[in-house]
Parts: C-alpha cells; sequence; structure tokens
C-alpha cells in the first residue's frame, strides 16, 4: 500500500467517519494480549480498575473495622483526556448484596474524571464492619468505569483505553475474610502468601501479599529488589505491630529487544522485613528477615495467568 494511502481516504471521510476509522487503526496497533504486558513503543492511555483492602482495627478476636478502597489509575504512557464538555471517564464503587434481585448500589458518590495522566489515580473509600465466615458470599464490591457523555468527534485528542480486560475490578465476603488470617507460619518470619499480575504498557506490576511475624510491635517496613539481569522498582511499605499482612507491587520492566536473554532466567524477587533501630540521637534500619520468590520471564512480559499462591522461600 503507498505511503499516506490511509491518509487520503481520511481526507474524503465525513468527520464522525474519520474518527471511527481512527479508533480502529490506534486499536489494531494497541492491541495486547488479555492480562499481558504491552510492547513499551506504544503509547496509549490504559485506565486501569483495583480494590485495595486493609484492616482499620480490630473489636474482637474474629472482627473489625475493614477498609475498601476503589482505585482507577492510568497504567499507560499517554494521558486520557475528556473529549467534549460533557465526556466523562465515570468512576463508581458498589456493592451487591445477593446473587438476584439486588442492584448494584453505589456505596459512596461516582466520581467523574475529565484527564488521568500516566500513573495518576482517583480512590474512592469505604468502610465497614466485618465479622468472618459470618456472610457467605456476600457482599460483594466492584470498582468499575466507563465513558459517560457525548464522546467529541477530536481523534486526534482521544487516547482510548489501550485494555478492556481491566476495567473493573470485583471482590468477594471471602477475599475480605483473608485480612483476619493467620499471616505467617510459626517459624517463618516473613512469607509469599499470594501475588497476581496487574499488567501495565511495557511493563508489569507483580502484586505479592506478604505474612509477617516478628518479636517487636516498633515501627518497621518491607522492601523489594530484583537480582540481575532483570531490573526493576517498587515502593516501601511501612508495617506495624508484631505480626500481619503486607501488600507491595514490584513494577519489572518488559524489554523487547533482550527478550530472548532474559526470557532464560526467572525473576527473582528478593522481599526484606525491616525493624527500626534507635540510637542516641538518631534511628535506622535494620534488616532482619527476608523471603525470596521466582516468576518466569515469560509469565511476566507474555499471556498472565490466573492469581495464584506464590513459589517461594523464606530465611
Amino acid at each position: 500500500m503507498p505511503a499516506g494511502y490511509n491518509q487520503k481516504i481520511m481526507n474524503y471521510l465525513p468527520n464522525a467517519m474519520r474518527f471511527c476509522m481512527a479508533l480502529a487503526l490506534f486499536s489494531l496497533e494497541a492491541e495486547a494480549a488479555d492480562g499481558a504486558a504491552a510492547p513499551a513503543s506504544v503509547a496509549c492511555a490504559d485506565p486501569a480498575a483495583d480494590i485495595e483492602l486493609a484492616l482499620v482495627s480490630k473489636t474482637g478476636p474474629a472482627s473489625g473495622r475493614v477498609r475498601i478502597t476503589g482505585v482507577v489509575k492510568n497504567l499507560g504512557t499517554a494521558t486520557w483526556k475528556a473529549t467534549s464538555p460533557s465526556h466523562r471517564l465515570q468512576m463508581t464503587l458498589t456493592r451487591r448484596d445477593s446473587e438476584t434481585g439486588s442492584p448494584d448500589n453505589p456505596v459512596q458518590p461516582p466520581i467523574a474524571i475529565a484527564e488521568l495522566s500516566p500513573g495518576q489515580q482517583f480512590r474512592i473509600d469505604h468502610q465497614i464492619d466485618w465479622s468472618p465466615g459470618r456472610n457467605g458470599a456476600y457482599p460483594r464490591f466492584m470498582v468499575k468505569f466507563s465513558d459517560s457523555g457525548i464522546v467529541g468527534a477530536y481523534p486526534a485528542r482521544y487516547r482510548p483505553d489501550c485494555r478492556a480486560d481491566n476495567n473493573r475490578k470485583e471482590i468477594t465476603a471471602a477475599d475480605i475474610d483473608k485480612l483476619f488470617e493467620s499471616p505467617a507460619p510459626l517459624g517463618r518470619s516473613l512469607t509469599v502468601q499470594s501475588y497476581r499480575l496487574l499488567g501495565g504498557v511495557g511493563v508489569n506490576t507483580v502484586e505479592a501479599v506478604l505474612g509477617y511475624s516478628r518479636t517487636s510491635a516498633a515501627a518497621g517496613k518491607i522492601t523489594a529488589s530484583v537480582a540481575a539481569p532483570h531490573s526493576g522498582t517498587s515502593d516501601e511499605v511501612p508495617i506495624e505491630g508484631s505480626s500481619g499482612r503486607a501488600r507491595i507491587r514490584v513494577h519489572i520492566p518488559c524489554d523487547i529487544q533482550n527478550a530472548p536473554v532474559l526470557a532464560a532466567r526467572p525473576v527473582s524477587i528478593t522481599y526484606r522485613l525491616w525493624g527500626s533501630l534507635s540510637l542516641p540521637g538518631s534511628t535506622s534500619w535494620v534488616a532482619s528477615f527476608s523471603a525470596d520468590q521466582s516468576i518466569p520471564y515469560s509469565e511476566l512480559c507474555g499471556a498472565t495467568p490466573p492469581d495464584r499462591p506464590s513459589r517461594a522461600s523464606s530465611r
């Protein structure tokens, strides 16, 4: 096909049809496998839905206050922007109480998003009293988003979502019950209990759930590092109390050019549990325990498997 052929066709089409064709061409370029990381060369917006759970306080041995946070974050490399005064990305966190005859009721007012830059996020918090095992399969909570209003005919400005498989996230009562489980087996002070892959554009994010048990209730933190030849970044996660669970995310770049070399070895992640040590005039951090996790590179930068328990070791 001669160079510029698509552009010549576009010049003779009505505005509405130009917009549809522009979206179709962009979709073909930005398409990625479900749950997989898209090539880093593709510049597109990737709004993604997620839910974070936290145990706010315990009111008894098996009851407490739980915080449920719906999150919409742009994992892509381009900014999502509304294309008209009424066009928005509508974000909701809803609750459903039964299988049939029960609507999805928003727990907080929806958020209308006009612009979402790479890495930017919007959050909806909701707190409830909870007793594990007494709620059965319900209630369920879901965070989702969708286009609302009139989408304007500005294909040059509109960055459509380059992935559709992460536009909603649902949790069940069983997921909330896990907040009350024992954090770590006896004799193992830091364990990787499970993990899932969140995907991304040019990167895949490992979200691991760690259980910890220690003799001190002083301030602590958990960090993560990635062994060569692979690389990765992670935030420090603060911890409280002598035992509990922590959720940490490690971002692994998908290097397309060096994939054959990198795929030969699994990605090794080391998680470390740090405790604070008070010295005269200062406070320092001391690493006390660690846990290792190994994930095949093909899982991170190929098709994503379902959530699973982790193959990990502790020391």
